[in-house]
Parts: structure tokens; sequence; C-alpha cells
């Protein structure tokens, strides 16, 4: 069978060319996804600070009280050292007023010299931190910083910038490529860090000889039976890290290498996938309807209907083999292209090498093989169905309906999917599950093709016949008779442009409502920003003394766990909040109070988030168990509920609520306001004066704050249009493709038409108005699933049902689609018409 199945495509390579332009398209852009996506996991996350000790003990929370700890795990026959260790925010300020981060932009950390050993870190030169005032920098920072021992540097820390010796420089076998690392003594390590027997992490080297992974079960035995209740209820306890967890717990608050690159290969993979499937199945349909007539005739020389399935599968699995000798090395191509594009534009950083391995190839291949098997499994079988004589009569003029089974998962798939984009507009959540739902609006309008190609010919194509008799009508009888056809012609041009609108327009509406509310919210008409380590209490205080203000607060970031205290609730639930000033928070920020008061933020008062209220069941007055990131817990009390969150914080807790238990009190930012008789400019000068003792303060008033914003949000947006332009250019492929499938292969149509007098011009007439009416019916569907999605997303972000679009872009995808559409209609058309009608019958026989 294999054999028949390869000669059947050798005598049949024009016929087979469309489905295999499909099936190697498919491929390029799968195998493209699947080498980048294996090349970002095995960039892996490698250990740097604990590259000494082969396991770490580490948790969601900082360990409160680590020394009785310390004292069971030092027993144990393997261990070696048993160091604590705690991180904190540092940075070398250079004499240009520079702060220094690290490398590759990575994180500039603080650590007590006690951890040294974890690395190994030894000292280069000079001697280690013995009093407040000394730090020991690595070598590399220390270069960047042109410092040497015995200098005087500026830092930036949890305090103040102030003057530190170096007192020496440390190296390690491991060179840092993500991280610096500043070493001050203990003493001035814990102050700076707030705690004095806390720990983020536990490292333990192991003796000589002893075997790393029985010292990991040693100490798990510790953490199991020691101390069964370490962490709190709502936060999970300290946990075991060997080889490469360790490294990830290391890293856990910075983007890994090749994140940035897994995140955009696994979605741009899983949408190529799903783009392929509607590709590769529409081109295989094709296929195996322009051989009708050829299975009608296998039926009738004895070949059963089994044969005929076999067959089909195993030509099916030729093409698809031999699409992947073109579609795989051309797809690694394109994944070489897309990593030099991605590094250009920051989101992989140049690291991360491009791994091509059999895995994902064969991966790859193996997804696209089942993918064709499934898809030409439905026209395969109705083909081998049919009686002989019926498929020569279908093979000239197809049966209009379609099965039952289609129809009702067609219908149901709609139903679905308008039941759930009803219920998605009334919470901002809703706005990501209707953005969803594209993709299961374009299978059901490919699954009710062939029905809406009827509605069609009725509705579109009665009237163009009457008002024009020939070209008009012969249009018309085409899409009554071939309405599968049709929807083969439909399905890519509806996908087009309902997944361009799509990527291109959702975005857009977040950013608008992102804007919108940010805008409303914030009050302040300063905005103080971090560069790098973060304003300290200090920055604060000293802002408010400067003349003209009259409203400051630092807005400090903090994770809790957060859960219903009152009876009969349960779970709990991560919440992002922001730590404010309390006192001045309403000259400030106006989050959308829709309950309650934030003159009652205070003591134990918090203030919760639309969706973070929802989901916890909390309203004013409730009661909350919140966890927080020290290992402590306590209890608050609701006090004002707001929704203005998006994009935000989920909860506000007031300063001295939080700020015992938040070990970094550093603000990204700080809000400032001007008094009314003073000038905001004036008070803008006097900020910018502070830069001198915080080099790190970025001052902008509200209109440059305003303009950063969108640019931000500018930026973010290149990458989704890169996504964009490789998703467009597959299905613009994807739409000539099937497009010439489906001309060519009405060249013997064609030729009959001519010999019963029909001219070249009326054929040419009769293909404008059915390639317009399908083009006309795939935008009209295109831009319904478009406003399908855009309208919940509007409605739920914005709670408007008019989505802001560009006129412009939506006019050039609409435009492009029936250029592309139409144009390819009439060139396949107008080549094809150059064969003489004699040739072109025999073609066929």
């Amino acid at each position: 069978m294999l054999l028949l199945a390869w000669q059947t495509v050798r005598a049949r390579k024009a016929g087979f060319a469309g489905a295999f332009t499909a099936l190697s398209f498919a491929l390029v852009l799968t195998a493209a996804c699947g080498v980048l996506l294996e090349s970002a996991l095995r960039a892996g996350t490698p250990t740097e600070r604990y590259a000494a000790a082969p396991v770490v003990i580490s948790g969601s929370t900082r360990m409160a009280d680590v020394d009785p700890l310390i004292g069971k795990l030092a027993a144990l026959p393997g261990a070696g050292t048993v160091a604590p260790e705690v991180s904190f925010p540092a940075a070398v300020i250079t004499g240009s007023g520079q702060l220094l981060s690290g490398p590759q932009g990575g994180a500039s950390l603080g650590h007590s010299w006690t951890s040294a050993v974890l690395a190994p870190f030894h000292l280069a030169s000079g001697h280690p931190p013995t009093g407040p005032d000394e730090v020991v920098l690595d070598e590399a920072t220390a270069a960047r910083g042109g410092l040497r021992p015995g200098d005087t540097v500026r830092l930036a820390t949890t305090t103040a910038p102030r003057a530190y010796t170096v007192s020496g420089l440390a190296a390690s076998p491991r060179e840092l490529a993500r991280q610096a690392a500043l070493f001050f003594s203990p003493d001035q390590a814990a102050r700076l860090a707030g705690t004095t027997k806390g720990a983020d992490a536990i490292g333990i080297t192991a003796r000589d000889g002893a075997d790393p992974q029985a010292l990991a079960a040693q100490v798990e035995q510790v953490l199991a039976t020691a101390f069964p209740a370490t962490g709190t209820e709502l936060w999970s306890g300290p946990e075991v890290s060997t080889g490469d967890q360790r490294g990830e717990w290391e890293f856990s608050g910075t983007p890994g290498p090749g994140d940035g690159l897994a995140s955009l290969a696994g979605t741009v993979g899983i949408l190529s996938l799903f783009i392929s499937v509607f590709v590769v199945a529409g081109a295989l349909a094709l296929t195996v309807q322009q051989r009708l007539r050829e299975m009608a005739l296998l039926r009738a020389v004895g070949a059963t209907s089994g044969q005929v399935r076999r067959m089909i599968a195993m030509e099916t699995l030729v093409l698809t083999l031999g699409a992947a000798l073109v579609g795989c090395p051309v797809g690694v191509g394109v994944a070489s292209l897309l990593r030099g594009v991605l590094v250009d534009r920051g989101v992989v950083r140049s690291d991360v090498p491009l791994h091509v391995g059999p895995t994902a190839l064969l991966t790859v291949v193996g997804g696209v093989v089942v993918t064709a098997q499934l898809a030409v499994w439905a026209s395969a079988r109705r083909a081998s169905r049919v009686e002989p004589t019926q498929a020569l009569r279908e093979s000239a003029a197809p049966a209009p309906r379609i099965g039952w089974v289609r129809a009702v998962l067609g219908a149901g798939t709609l139903a679905v999917c308008a039941v759930v984009l009803a219920s998605s507009t009334g919470s901002r959540s809703g706005a990501g599950t209707a953005e969803s739902m594209v993709l299961l609006l374009l299978l059901g309008v490919a699954l009710l093709g062939p029905v809406i190609g009827r509605v069609a010919s009725v509705v579109i194509g009665g009237p163009v016949g009457r008002l024009f008799p020939v070209a008009g009508f012969l249009a018309s009888a085409a899409l009554r008779a071939q309405p599968r056809r049709f929807a083969a012609a439909v399905t890519p041009l509806v996908l087009a442009v309902a997944f361009t609108s799509t990527v291109l327009f959702v975005p857009g509406v977040k950013a608008q409502a992102a804007g919108v509310e940010d805008g409303r919210r914030l009050r302040a008409d300063h905005v103080v920003q971090a560069d790098g380590v973060g304003l300290p209490p200090d920055f604060v205080a000293a802002a408010r003394r400067l003349p003209g203000v009259k409203a400051v607060s630092g807005v400090v970031p903090a994770m809790t766990m957060v859960s219903n205290a009152s009876p009969g609730t349960a779970g709990s639930r991560g919440v992002s909040a922001r730590v404010v000033d309390s006192t001045e928070l309403s000259e400030l920020l106006d989050p959308g109070v829709t309950a309650g008061s934030l003159d009652q933020l205070r003591g134990d008062g918090v203030a919760l988030g639309q969706r973070s209220a929802s989901g916890l069941g909390a309203g004013v007055g409730a009661k909350l168990r919140i966890g927080w990131t020290d290992g402590s817990e306590s209890t608050a009390t609701v006090v004002a509920v707001y929704d203005r969150d998006l994009g935000f914080a989920d909860a506000l807790m007031p300063t001295e609520f939080a700020a015992a238990h938040t070990p970094n009190p550093l603000a990204p930012t700080v809000l400032v306001r001007s008094a009314p008789d003073a000038d905001p400019q004036q008070v803008g000068r006097e900020l910018q004066s502070l830069t001198a003792a915080y080099p790190m303060a970025r001052t902008s008033d509200r209109a440059a704050y305003d303009d950063a914003r969108r640019h931000r949000q500018e930026s973010a947006t290149a990458v989704g249009r890169l996504l964009l332009g490789m998703i467009s250019l597959f299905t613009a492929i994807a739409v000539v493709n099937t497009l010439v499938m489906a001309t060519t292969e009405r060249l013997r149509e064609f030729a009959l038409l001519r010999l019963v007098g029909t001219t070249r011009r009326q054929i040419l007439r009769m293909m404008a108005w059915e390639g317009g009416i399908t083009v006309g019916v795939a935008l009209a569907l295109g831009a319904a699933v478009t406003a399908a999605v855009l309208v919940p997303v509007s409605l739920a972000l914005t709670g408007s049902a008019w989505p802001s679009v560009s006129a412009a872009w939506a006019a050039a995808v609409l435009g492009g689609a029936a250029l592309l559409g139409l144009g390819t209609v009439l060139l396949t058309t107008r080549l094809a018409l150059r064969r003489e009608p004699v040739e072109a019958m025999g073609l066929r026989e």
C-alpha cells in the first residue's frame, strides 16, 4: 500500500502540489517554534551563588529563626558547612551618578560575608568586611566601576545611599553571569536585610566523599520531623533544592535566560499548530474532493472502502514525510533568523544558543503526521463509503448537504461561544476568556462552512444571477453546486482576517483601558520612579520637606497570601499589594472606592480590589488572615473595596501595618502632589535637586509620565507585531494555496464552458463575481468573529461596547485580505484559460 501511495503521488504531482505546500509551510512554522522552544528549555537556570552547596533549603517566605535548624543540620554526618544567607538590594553608585546593575541587566544584591563560602567566593585581594562601613565587591563589578581595595564607594542599599570602603575583591570558580554580589559584615548585612536571626536560604556543603543525594534526603528528614510546622498555613514551608532547582530558586524573582523565548515560542507554536490544522485540513479535504471520480473508478474495479481509506492515509503520510524533508531544514533557518531578531529587540539574551536537536524536529513531524491523518480521516471516510455510481455523479456535482454530526458540532460550538462571550462581559477577568474564544469561533465557522455557502448562494448569489444573466448566473450556479469548495476557500480567509484583527486590536483595547484607568486613578502631579535600586523611606521624608509639596507617599510592592477568616470559608490566594502612607493617600490616588472608605485605611485596615474581594468573598468588615513573606501571620479588616485595580494592585495596606513584615522597604515609585498655591514646575525642580543624594531617582511630571507609559506599551506590542507578522504570512500563503487549488480544479469546467460558447471574458467575469462573493462572505465572517471577541473585551475592560480600533489598520486588514483573495482567483483563472479547451479536457482523463 505504501508503494502504491508513492506511485500515486508521483503520478499526480500537480494534484498533490497544494496539499504538499500546505504541509510544508505548516512544518516550517511549527519546526521553527519547536527549535526555539527546545533552545529555551535547554538554556536552564544554573546556580551561581550556591555552586559549592549541593543542598539548599529555601521557601516562599523568609525563615524567621534558623538557629535551631542550623544546629540540627550541622550534626548530619554528611554535612560540611551550614551557612544561612540573606539577600537585599545593594548597588554601586559610580562617580557620574549611575547605578551599576548586574551583568546583562541582572540584579545587584548584598549578602553577608559568612555566606560567601556557598559559591565559594574567595578573596582575590584585600580582607573581609569587618565593620559597618566596609564592603567586598565581586571582581566583575569592581572592574566595571573602576574600584580597587581601599577605595571609597557610594552604595545604594535599603537605607539612604552612603559611602563604604572597599575592603576586598571576591572571585568564584563560576563567573557571575546574571547578578552582581556585594558582601557586608554579618552585623551590617543583618541591619540592611531587616533580620538578625532570619534567613532567605540555608546552603549546605558536603563533606569529602559524602553523597549529595543522601545528604539531601537527610535534610528532608530533618525538615519533616524536627520542624513540621515551618512556614504558615498560608505559605508553604521550606523545601530542599538540589541540582538546577537551586538556580530556579536563586533567580525566582527574575526571568530566566530562556523564559522570554519559551513564552514566545510556546505561544506562537500553539497558535501555529491550531492554524495548521485549519489550513492542512482544508487543503487535504479539497485534494480528496477533487479525486472523487478516481475513487469511484477504484470502487468500480473492486477496491474496498478500507483499501481506499488506507490508500488516502498512506498518500497523506508520504506527502507529510516529503514535506518534512523541505519544511524542517527551512524551519531551522527561520528559527535562527527569529532568534537574531529577538536578541536585537532584547527579548532573548545573547547567551541563549540555538539548539538544533532531534527532539523538537521529531516531535513536530510526529504532531503534523497525526494532524494530517486526523484532518484527512473524515474526507477519506466519506469518499470510501459512497457507491461507485454515486461517486461518479458527485464528482461532477457533489451533494450540497453536510453530515448532521458536523452541523451539530458547528452549531454547538458557536452556541457555547455565545454563552461564554455573553457571560464574560460582567468582570475584567472575563476579557481573557473572551480573547481565547477566537479559536473556538473559527472552529465553528469552519464546521458550518458548507451551510454558510448554501445560504450565501441563495441570499447573495440569487440576486446576482438575476441582475447579471450570464456571469452572475454562472457564479451563482457554481456556488450552489459546490458548497464544500466554497467552504474550503472561505475558511483560510476568515482565519486570516479574524486572527490578524484579534492579535492586532485586542492589545490596543487593553492598553487603552489600562491608560484610561491609570489616568482616572492617579491624582499626583509628579511621579518619581527608581532606576535600579528602589527609593528608601529617607527619600520620601526628604521629598515631604520640600517647599510646595502637599502630599507624598512611597508605593512599596508586597506579595502576600490572603484568606477569608470568616467561618465556612476556605482557600487562599496570592495578592499583589501596595504599601502606602494612608494619611495622604486620597490626595495622590483615587482607586474608585465602591464600598467603605479609604479614611479608615489605618491600623489593621486594608482595602481590596474588586477582583480580590470577589475571589475571597470578602466585603467591607470582613476579617482576613494575611501571610507575610517574613513567615509571620496577621489579621486584618477590610475597610474599603475599589474597582480601579486593573494593572495596579489587588490590595492597599497602610505603612504602619505592613512595614514591619516587608523585608524590602524600597519603593519603586513615589507619588508627589503640589500644594494648590505652589508652582508645579518649581516643585519638579526641587525634586530633581534630590538626585544628587539619591541618584536612582527619576522625576517626571504628569505629562512626561503618561508619555513614558504609552511608549512602554508601544514597545511591549513590538513583539506581538512580530508574532502577528509570522502568523499573517502563514495565513496569506494558506489563502493563496487554497484558492489556487480550488481554481485549478476547475480546468475541465472552464473547458466545457468554452466549448459550449462561453468566452474567456465571460468566464473571468463569472470568477470575479464568484471570487467577490467568496471574499465578501469571508470578510463579513472574519469581521463578525473579530467583533464577537473585541466587544466583550471592551465591555469587560472599559464598559463600552465600542472598542477603540484604528480605522486605517482595519481598512488595511480588510483591504489586504480582499486584494489577496480576489487577485489570486483572477490571476489563477487567467493562467488556466491560456490552455486550449480540448487540451484542458484531457487533463483529467
